[in-house]
């Protein structure tokens, strides 16, 4: 078994030596990601007219591998056959026992080798870093790793949205990206429906277009509450405590959602009084705002709620009034009974429900400043 293996990846390597220029292997965690840069490689090299071959689990394999055998085994009479598309391989991860699939994938592999004329593009989320075949691939081939969480999330929005004949505004990305967060085909359904609604009035997506249209569909079910709560309004929030609790359990995700806002507000608010931000009809000058990210070397992007600089501006300007409404030391009151309701829902935790209305009527049944 294990001389098996060691043959399977030394073919894998002689067929891919000599010719990588001819072989682009794609992978990473995300299927939509891979399968898009996949494509556009694939269109690149022979404008959508070459063959495809898609790969499903439901599918005999033999049958598979042997129509991509038969393919790269055709002598091209037309240029646009010379290129093959290997999309959604999933037997690049960890190999089975099975002597007979490893048999149909040494014979994948010399066929590959053995078909000069033809250019391979190979897509895949499947892979098992572990495997000998897989260190080969990426030392054989031209490889492009998609990583969605170093990709550019904004970058591939407006890509998306270029797709479709029509831009969108940066601060507008930014906010679809933070509503619908690192789930890169509710990027493309928000932008298809942006782009439809836009459609014969204007050729640009504008934040508020995106503010009207899309849901937070990263605040998931504690979306409401956190608004009502923030804006004082205890009977409204107790109203959407109850929506919340009819289809959830656990409190832990609402908590961790009011502290992770109450964060953004609290560095809001230190820089208003500071007087790095000034505000000017419920807004603050951008200069400003970026002046203060270089004055407390706060530049690194990586989106997170403990660095407000890493938050979109039109986001944060939105939350300027709900700023205004606490001093400091109520939201630092605020973060304190936060963390003391995590507690208490451990020790009630059949009772979380009356735990978030005893903390909304603490914190809220004082004067607000």
């Amino acid at each position: 078994m294990i001389l098996l293996l060691r043959n399977c990846a030394k073919l894998v390597n002689n067929a891919m030596q000599n010719n990588n220029k001819s072989v682009t292997f794609v992978y990473g965690s995300d299927d939509f990601l891979v399968d898009r840069r996949a494509r556009i490689i694939f269109n690149a090299l022979c404008d959508g007219r070459g063959e495809i071959f898609t790969f499903d689990e439901a599918n005999d394999l033999s049958d598979d591998i042997g129509n991509v055998i038969s393919f790269l085994g055709t002598i091209s009479l037309f240029p646009d056959s010379q290129t093959v598309w290997l999309r959604s391989v999933y037997f690049l991860g960890e190999l089975s026992s099975a002597t007979d699939e490893k048999n149909l994938i040494l014979s994948l592999f010399e066929s590959i080798k053995s078909a000069c004329d033809k250019k391979v593009v190979i897509s895949t989320t499947h892979v098992d870093r572990r495997t000998k075949i897989f260190k080969d691939l990426i030392q054989s081939t031209d490889v492009e790793s998609i990583n969605v969480d170093s990709y550019s999330n904004v970058d591939t929005i407006e890509q998306l949205a270029r797709d479709r004949g029509i831009t969108i505004d940066p601060d507008a990305a930014q906010l679809l990206q933070s509503k619908c967060g690192n789930n890169s085909r509710l990027w493309e359904q928000e932008v298809n429906k942006l782009s439809s609604y836009i459609f014969g009035r204007k050729n640009i997506i504008s934040t508020g277009d995106v503010s009207s249209l899309t849901d937070d569909y990263d605040a998931g079910d504690f979306f409401e509450p956190i608004e009502k709560f923030f804006m004082g309004d205890i009977d409204e929030t107790f109203k959407s405590i109850d929506k919340y609790f009819f289809h959830n359990a656990d409190a832990r995700a609402l908590l961790a959602a009011l502290q992770s806002r109450n964060r953004i507000l609290i560095q809001l608010r230190t820089l208003i009084d500071s007087g790095h931000l000034k505000i000017i009809h419920n807004n603050f000058p951008k200069s400003d705002f970026a002046y203060a990210a270089k004055f407390f070397h706060m530049n690194d992007t990586t989106k997170t709620t403990f660095n407000v600089f890493s938050q979109n501006t039109w986001y944060l300007s939105k939350l300027i009034p709900l700023t205004m409404k606490y001093k400091l030391s109520k939201l630092l009151r605020f973060q304190v009974s936060f963390t003391s309701a995590f507690s208490e829902i451990t020790q009630r935790y059949q009772d979380q429900r009356s735990v978030i209305k005893n903390l909304v009527v603490g914190c809220l049944c004082t004067p607000a400043n």
